[in-house]
């Protein structure tokens, strides 16, 4: 999906509202899957010739636990806040400003925004839940569904002087 910006584009002080909800299909190389379509809400306006971008998106994703492997669903939460330029017929721009993107035509890709955004607000550790205990290194075991019976785990003697602590 599309936001064609020619409504605004030479128009100072002009805003586009955003409200949508995209259906974004599931990637082959990404570690998680969505559950619900990305709705986005926000506007775009055109101050002094740079579109600025402020959206609040959301959505829920499945994901597999980093310590247990069990999937579970999360809520992914994320604000975009981007300021655009049109690039000059003379081919200056602000390419060397890292904070403003260059916008090369009159549209801007939905599905891509949406996407980043969610990509960049997974969480860097997937747990299903703060206290996940994960499994057993002995037997494989989920420990979360009860213990093991892997009593007599081998300990590393460097560990020793600490069971004389208690």
């Amino acid at each position: 999906m599309e936001l064609n910006l020619l409504p605004i584009l030479n128009c100072d002080g002009k805003s586009l509202p955003i409200d949508f909800s995209v259906e974004l299909p599931d990637r082959l190389e990404d570690n998680f899957s969505f559950i619900s379509p990305v709705t986005l809400s926000g506007k775009i306006t055109n101050i002094g010739g740079s579109l600025e971008l402020n959206v609040l998106g959301k959505t829920a994703v499945e994901l597999s636990c980093d310590r247990c492997n069990e999937t579970f669903v999360t809520d992914i939460d994320f604000a975009i806040n981007e300021v655009y330029k049109k690039e000059s017929a003379d081919g200056k721009s602000d390419e060397d400003n890292p904070d403003v993107v260059i916008l090369s035509g009159n549209v801007i890709d939905i599905d891509e925004l949406a996407y980043s955004g969610v990509y960049l607000n997974l969480p860097t550790k997937a747990l299903c839940s703060e206290d996940c205990k994960g499994l057993c290194s002995n037997c494989g075991k989920n420990l979360n569904n009860g213990s093991c019976s892997c009593d007599d785990r081998p300990t590393d003697p460097r560990f020793d002087i600490l069971d004389k602590l208690l």
